[in-house]
């Protein structure tokens, strides 16, 4: 083949979109416009999750969210001015072990020490608070100058020296200065300037392995009244020195308080709680925002690699390190949120993508009739089949190529991302199915064109076993689907299965080829019940119809893919807001909003596709009704009788698509419930399905008021029709 044969397609097919740019402005149009759709869709579904995951993370507890490694044990000081500098640089170690995806998530780690509990002991001569028991620990906080504050006081340091106890053998202990929030204070029952002695609690695990003649006391004196700096109320609460916590019995109360000491004590805690060991934890605090921007599958991975490598904590109740985070659980709440949303939302996005397809192939069916007097002339010169197709899927492809990409470009800057490649890809397939289809509907006029020399290749019209064959595969496929779906759901152990998401376009599908085969018989009937009257129209209308099927194929197929795709994303809207009204606003993430949303949109789009497919509807057939019209009128048809002839025509089967788009978008709704975890999108709040009302009378009305339009514009184009060139358009 040389190169003038192999270039020859896309020379013919630019000179036929040259020569009619109506039609390539419209499949541009169609196909820039699906192109966008469902390129979009893929991103503004990744944005969703990247903010529902940070919106997540920034609102689960810091003690869960965050890593920490914590243990017992005791590590010497450091020489210099900063003692606890040993701790922080043990800290800096630890993060170097953590993965690659788990540094980049965290930040610097935040250090702190702490004693095991120790017991306030009241002095000889002193009265006991009567059944209470008050437990006090001491714990160091690197961060804590950045947010507290001393309103009282001044703040503790290294200045205690030995304190001799007021009973035993008054053998001097350790002197601590600490400080304490005000609530704690009045809680503990102590002062400002109050010296308090303290020994280990019995109780305490760190405690209770250590002999009693080695269990030392300390001396601590309350020289601070600590308060939050503005804003930083919260990280009082958490870090447990805003209030002691209570414990009451039916005899005792227990009072849990702590009390903040200083960096340069350290050596002084070392030397006063030795042999004791003391607790140490690393909190790293993790950013919302790194964690939604990484791939959550490889960071809860790595997630569980950190936990493998240093083992499980046991919060510093015994010797040796140990992991404590909740982020692998936030990861894993997100996973099922986000599948649940993806699941909810590839049901309805496939349902999409088959009426827009549709509605392309309605495009590919007008441009086979548009061209067949070219593609008869194409095979009269001794055009081969598959030239021929060629010559139609070259035609779509230019056209389909640069709408494609102008859909994918204006999506990608909508959505505000970097390219991805799941938008890529859909797109490519939608520039491919243009073509495709452009190809596929020209086959018959293709086939039936008489080939001089080559009479076995003329075929007359009939109905093809493979036709038959695909069609019934359609409807078995629809029917093993459903079952499938009831029984399974959309999410099994081998992961999301796309079959099954396809089940409701499969069964509107298979309800659209049943109707095609059945709703001749019914015209036939009644056309020959009108066919007694006087009057032509009603019998010739329906008579038409039965006998040509095809009139009817466009708006029937569309139309009720459209309806029943509109009603099912009402009905799923509808259950899902409802869900979400009885859940508070702060627990809805931008996935459980958004996909609402979505579907929302998602009613009026397949409502705009309905639409597109019945404004070309009398276009495909604009040709021999044109002709049939102008031979009626010189037959003496009114141009009133001409628009009810177009009503006959369109009305039927517009309106058995609106009636069963309707019960199959309802019946839809109940079929993929059992599949869909619709309470992932609701907080877990229970979403018993509620079909819509209110969406889905204004979709059918709507397509109504469309085919009323399109009725009288036909039946106005057909009383305007030149009768003398109509009459002349058979001539060769």
């Amino acid at each position: 083949m040389n190169i003038r044969t192999a270039l020859a397609p896309f020379a013919i097919a630019r000179r036929r979109l040259r020569s009619d740019p109506l039609f390539a402005a419209a499949l541009f149009a169609a196909t820039a416009a699906t192109a966008f759709l469902f390129a979009l869709v893929p991103q503004v579904f990744g944005r969703m999750a990247e903010s529902s995951l940070e919106e997540t993370v920034a609102g689960a507890n810091a003690l869960e969210r965050n890593v920490s490694i914590a243990g017992a044990g005791a590590i010497d000081a450091a020489q210099g001015e900063d003692p606890v500098a040993s701790v922080v640089v043990q800290g800096d170690e630890h993060e170097r072990r953590f993965p690659a995806r788990v540094q980049e998530v965290t930040g610097d780690g935040r250090a702190s020490v702490e004693t095991s509990r120790y017991t306030i002991l009241t002095r000889p001569g002193e009265a006991a608070i009567p059944g209470t028991t008050r437990y006090l620990t001491l714990r160091f906080l690197e961060d804590a100058d950045e947010h507290v504050e001393m309103v009282e006081g001044d703040a503790p340091t290294d200045a205690a020296g030995p304190v001799e106890p007021p009973f035993g053998d008054r053998t001097a202990v350790t002197g601590l200065e600490i400080a304490l929030s005000q609530t704690t204070a009045d809680q503990l029952s102590v002062e400002l300037g109050d010296r308090l002695f303290i020994g280990p609690a019995a109780d305490d695990p760190l405690v209770r392995n250590i002999p009693l003649t080695d269990r030392r006391l300390l001396a601590v004196d309350v020289v601070g009244i600590l308060g939050a700096r503005e804003g930083d109320d919260a990280w009082l609460r958490e870090s447990r020195l805003g209030r002691a916590a209570i414990r009451d019995t039916e005899t005792m109360r227990f009072i849990f308080g702590y009390g903040l000491v200083a960096g340069e004590e350290y050596n002084e805690l070392l030397a006063g709680v030795d042999p004791l060991p003391l607790r140490y934890e690393w909190r790293f605090l993790v950013d919302p925002e790194a964690v939604a921007a990484q791939d959550t599958g490889e960071l809860a991975s790595e997630v569980r690699q950190l936990e493998a490598a240093f083992g499980q904590t046991t919060f510093g109740q015994r010797l040796g390190l140990g992991v404590r985070t909740g982020l692998g659980r936030i990861l894993a709440r997100h996973e099922d949120d986000r599948q649940a949303a993806q699941a909810v939302l590839a049901v309805g996005g496939i349902a999409l993508l088959a009426v827009a397809l549709s509605v392309l192939g309605v495009l590919a069916a007008l441009a086979a009739d548009r061209r067949s007097e070219a593609i008869a002339l194409l095979r009269s010169r001794g055009g081969s089949l598959a030239q021929t197709l060629s010559v139609q899927a070259v035609e779509g492809l230019l056209v389909a190529v640069p709408a494609g990409a102008l859909g994918y470009a204006a999506a990608t800057l909508a959505a505000g991302r970097s390219p991805e490649l799941l938008p890529g890809l859909l797109v490519a397939g939608i520039v491919l199915a243009v073509g495709v289809l452009l190809a596929g509907a020209a086959v018959g006029t293709a086939r039936r064109a008489v080939v001089p020399g080559r009479p076995d290749e003329a075929l007359v019209p009939r109905l093809s076993p493979v036709r038959i064959a695909l069609e019934s595969l359609v409807v078995i496929a629809a029917l093993a689907g459903a079952y499938l779906l009831r029984r399974r759901g959309l999410s099994s152990e081998g992961g999301f299965d796309p079959y099954l998401a396809a089940v409701p376009v499969l069964v509107g599908l298979a309800a659209a080829i049943v109707a095609l085969r059945l709703y001749p018989l019914p015209l036939r009937a009644l056309a020959w019940a009108a066919a007694p009257r006087r009057d032509l129209v009603p019998a010739l209308g329906l008579r038409r119809l039965s006998r040509s099927p095809t009139l009817a194929v466009a708006p029937l197929l569309v139309v009720l893919l459209a309806t029943s795709v509109g009603v099912l994303s009402a009905t799923l809207a509808g259950t899902i807001s409802v869900a979400q009204d009885r859940v508070a606003a702060s627990d809805l993430t931008p996935l459980d909003t958004g996909t609402l949303d979505v579907f929302r949109v998602g009613i009026v789009v397949a409502g705009a596709y309905a639409t597109v497919a019945l404004a070309l509807a009398p276009v495909l057939s604009a040709r021999p009704r044109q002709r049939d019209l102008g031979y009626l009128r010189a037959l003496g048809l009114s141009r009133r009788d001409a628009l009810g002839l177009a009503a006959y025509e369109l009305v039927p089967p517009v309106a058995l698509a609106l009636v069963l788009g309707v019960v199959l978008g309802l019946t839809l709704g109940y079929l993929v419930e059992p599949g869909l975890d619709l309470a992932a999108l609701a907080a877990g709040e229970q979403a018993a399905l509620r079909p819509a009302v209110a969406a889905p009378i204004l979709l059918v009305a709507g397509l109504v008021l469309v085919t009323a339009a399109v009725t009288v514009l036909t039946g106005a184009a057909a009383a305007r029709v030149n009768l003398s060139r109509v009459l002349r358009m058979g001539e060769r």
